[in-house]
């Protein structure tokens, strides 16, 4: 008899079906896996054979011939454990089958002992299962992030729990013996906004932020002595998420700067965390971010970045049937930084440009095409020359023309051109250093933050658009409400500084959220004056 299971295979961090086909027949006993199965999923044979052993069930001598399909899909890992056992415990009549198990995936990693083991994935088979719908049987180690995936779905801690729930044994279920690791949910439909599993996030957000507080390794604002303008600057790209280019003498404060951005960005909402958790399930880099219990991102990523990485790590990709996620996906939803920004290899600097400018990376290669998502804010810092104090009022910079020149060809207009806001970080003079002053600390700032977000995500409601810098150019008039005063503005500033079409628009971006800060309905001329005086500096012209 031909038994024929749903489970999934991954291809970069989405999920794909997969029918997993059993027949059992006479021959020379074993088991054959075909349909380009890859050394982990060959190797489930012998996981299977131990794992129904041991869970008090006779293994059939008999030749086993197993068929992933579709066969042209390269088939990865060990998730095909838990469906091949069950589909050769179904075929050999060693399992009666009570349910249509046609409605589920099933998915799991089997130990030697028949325990099920947690597995990487969970949200993309979700998102599938969703697409396709259907319900899941999943590993009992993986149902805290389950439970916010708005699918039905039944998890087991052990091949014989499963057993009985799809043989009908419910009066097993029903004496909730303390030693069992089984659940079950039949919450579907979640819509992000009012439902039990939202809130409940939200509770698990604000402890999370309580333990971040406690264990804090971020720069406070509070600890920022002086730097207005360059404060002011940081806040507006937070606020509406905008890409942000600081350049400064060496001590100036960039790096400080850049790193209180992460006790000021805005709390994930629960799509957002379910985005950003999927992409690390499939990355070796793991992310302490405080909600490891229920296997969900919590905080927005702040990915420091150091100048010698190279493309693939930065864009994803590297060996393997797999391309990997690199940090500009691992930095997706939250902040990319990387310091001493003209250090980078050219190739590499280039290499951003399509996902600054279109929010995801695509990742060729020759039998397939990735997409993976990599809506980041860039904070990049540099120094103004190769001494750093070119500029500097109080050192006197030793680079020559020729040499500034060359410092300065490693970053392409078109680069420069997808920052939204230029900022001159000015060492802080003593006597801001040493007064006494009530700055606000990052706490008061997020809030701040929080506001304006609240602001966009209600303007644009039911759109997918998340923050002022996402918007795309031609629903600018849709959504900005500019004076005219403002709009002439704009336009002179762009003709007498010769700024790009890109750059005009990304100013009325910028104004947009500089007006929202100041909780203003309209554009008006100080939110363009403002944004105009981010575009342009000494050093660098957009």
């Amino acid at each position: 008899m031909i038994i024929a299971l749903n489970s999934a295979t991954f291809i970069g961090i989405e999920a794909v079906p997969v029918n997993v086909e059993v027949f059992i027949s006479g021959g020379i006993p074993g088991i054959m896996i075909v349909g380009l199965p890859d050394v982990s999923t060959k190797e489930a044979k012998d996981r299977v054979r131990a794992a129904i052993k041991n869970s008090g069930f006779e293994y059939p001598v008999k030749k086993i011939t197993i068929n992933l399909a579709p066969a042209d899909i390269r088939k990865e890992g060990p998730i095909f454990d838990l469906p091949l056992a069950v589909g050769i415990l179904i075929s050999a009549g060693l399992l009666k089958c009570a349910l249509n198990l046609n409605d589920y995936i099933i998915a799991g990693e089997l130990s030697l002992n028949g325990k099920i083991k947690k597995i990487n994935g969970i949200i993309a088979l979700g998102i599938l299962a969703k697409k396709i719908n259907k319900k899941l049987i999943i590993p009992y180690e993986n149902i805290s992030a389950a439970k916010f995936l708005g699918v039905d779905f039944a998890a087991f801690g052990s091949l014989k729990e499963l057993c009985m729930f799809i043989s009908g044994e419910t009066a097993y279920f029903e004496r909730e013996e303390k030693e069992s690791q089984v659940y079950f949910n039949n919450k579907i439909n979640i819509n992000y906004e009012n439902n039990d599993e939202n809130i409940y996030f939200k509770n698990i957000i604000q402890n999370a932020n309580a333990v971040k507080k406690e264990r804090r390794q971020y720069v406070d604002f509070s600890e920022i002595k002086g730097q207005e303008l360059a404060k002011r600057a940081v806040l507006t790209a937070v606020a509406g998420h905008h890409n942000i280019l600081m350049v400064g003498s060496p001590g100036s404060g960039k790096t400080m700067l850049a790193h209180s951005i992460e006790g000021i960005q805005p709390d994930l909402s629960l799509e957002e965390s379910l985005e950003t958790s999927n992409i690390y399930s499939f990355s070796n880099k793991n992310k302490k971010n405080g909600g490891e219990e229920i296997g969900l991102i919590l905080r927005r990523p702040f990915i420091a970045v150091h100048h010698t990485v190279s493309l693939a790590g930065l864009i994803g990709g590297g060996g393997g049937l797999n391309p990997l996620p690199g940090d500009i996906s691992l930095a997706h939803n939250g902040v990319l930084f990387i310091d001493e920004f003209s250090e980078l290899n050219r190739k590499t600097i280039d290499g951003l440009r399509q996902p600054m400018e279109d929010k995801y990376i695509n990742l060729s290669r020759s039998r397939f095409s990735i997409i993976m998502p990599s809506n980041f804010m860039l904070v990049a810092a540099m120094n103004p020359c190769p001494c750093g104090y070119y500029g500097d009022a109080k050192h006197e910079c030793k680079c020559s023309s020729a040499e500034i020149y060359k410092f300065y060809t490693k970053i392409s207009g078109p680069i420069l051109d997808r920052f939204d806001i230029f900022i001159e970080v000015y060492p802080a003079d003593l006597d801001e250093l040493t007064v006494k002053a009530d700055i606000p600390d990052s706490a008061d700032i997020k809030k701040l933050v929080e506001k304006t977000r609240n602001i966009q995500l209600s303007r644009y409601k039911n759109t997918g658009i998340r923050f002022n810098s996402s918007v795309k150019s031609a629903d600018i008039e849709k959504y900005f409400n500019a004076t005219n005063e403002a709009l002439n503005l704009a336009q002179n500033a762009v003709k007498r500084l010769n700024i790009s079409s890109r750059g005009y628009y990304r100013i009325l971006r910028v104004s947009r959220t500089i007006a929202d800060l100041d909780m203003k309905e309209e554009i008006d001329a100080d939110s363009v004056l403002e944004a105009l005086n981010y575009r342009n500096t000494k050093l660098i012209k957009a």
